[in-house]
Formats: structure tokens, sequence, C-alpha cells
């Protein structure tokens, strides 16, 4: 999770007491999300076989990385995000996965982040993160910077709430460089949507 200095957020993400009951509360919704998980992996044009690299913005810890490391077997994914006390849970939660998983610790709202991952990568994922940068303007440039560590075929999946607007983060996509933009899951508050780099 990014960190945000904004003094109205209510996230604590240095507390390691706040991260552990935050992830504690997510742990309640992880059955509904796991259809949305699902669906994002069978959207990434690979087989379950294929030896992926995977991406996971604003990964906490681990949820998506974790079923996506399970779906695929023979993937690894790099786990970015900007606490270290939620580094510290993944890697706790994902231990039984040593090997294939590492987290690299910056701050996506903060410009020039993605040089501080080594890609690029056949997918770029991230799982209701995105959004609490707050600000429209950092989305958007968290989109263009995005684009730069996906592989050419590869793609970038975002489920996050639509704030702003889907449309207005579709038109976002495809500013950044993206292809065949879609919106693959719409739940009003949140949706699924990504693309393609040709």
């Amino acid at each position: 999770m990014p960190k945000i200095s904004d003094p109205w957020d209510h996230h604590d993400w240095d507390s390691r007491k706040y991260v552990s009951q935050w992830a504690d509360r997510q742990d309640l919704r992880e059955a509904d999300r796991e259809k949305t998980f699902r669906l994002m992996a069978k959207i990434l044009p690979y087989d379950k076989e294929a030896r992926i690299n995977v991406l996971d913005l604003g990964a906490g810890y681990g949820a998506l990385a974790q079923f996506l490391l399970n779906y695929f077997s023979n993937g690894v994914v790099v786990c970015q995000d900007g606490s270290e006390e939620m580094a510290k849970l993944g890697r706790k939660r994902m231990k039984c996965l040593k090997g294939r998983f590492k987290y690299v610790l910056c701050d996506f709202s903060k410009q020039g982040w993605s040089r501080k991952i080594k890609g690029p990568f056949e997918a770029v994922v991230s799982s209701i993160a995105i959004h609490n940068v707050r600000s429209p303007d950092i989305i958007r440039a968290i989109y263009c910077e995005t684009f730069s560590l996906v592989k050419i075929g590869g793609c970038f999946l975002n489920f996050d709430r639509m704030t702003p607007s889907l449309k207005i983060q579709m038109n976002w996509l495809r500013e950044a460089g993206f292809e065949d933009v879609k919106c693959f899951w719409d739940g009003g508050r949140r949706a699924l949507l990504g693309g393609f780099k040709k």
C-alpha cells in the first residue's frame, strides 16, 4: 500500500497492530474476492503451466499474489508495496511459497517508483490498492508508469474502486498506451478493467 500523508486518511500502514487488524478484516472478504481473482487469472493470456513473471501492485499481505501462484504452478510474483509491515505479514502468510515471490518496497504514489522494479513482466495486476492514493492525477501517472513494466504481449489488470469513474480510468489506460482496453466485470463501486501491450 502507498504511504499517504493526507491528515484525513485513516490508514496507518506503518503500524503493525493496524495492519494486522486490517488484514484480519479483509480475510472475511476473501471468499467474495476469490471470484474476481479467478476471473483475473483466466483473463491473463497464459496457460496454467506457463513460466510467467507477474507484478502485483499494492500487493499488501499477498492475497492476490498467493492466488495467482497457486493457479499458475510455474509462475513467480514480485509484490510491490509501500508498507514494510504489509511486506512482513505477506512473507509470513506466503512462507509455503518461498522462492516464488519477493517484495519490493516503494511508494507508487511517488513519481519514478517503477525504476525500482526490475521488469518487464508478462502481467501486472492490482487489487483494491491504487485508489488509496486518492488523487486522480496520481492514478493516471501510475497507469503510465505501469505500461513501461509490461512485456509486449502482456497485460495489466486492475480490480479496484472506480473513483474516478470507470470510463475515465479506461481512457487513462488507453492514453498510457494499452490496447484492447476493456471492463471485464462491473460491480458498480468496484470494477475489473485492463488492457494489453501489443
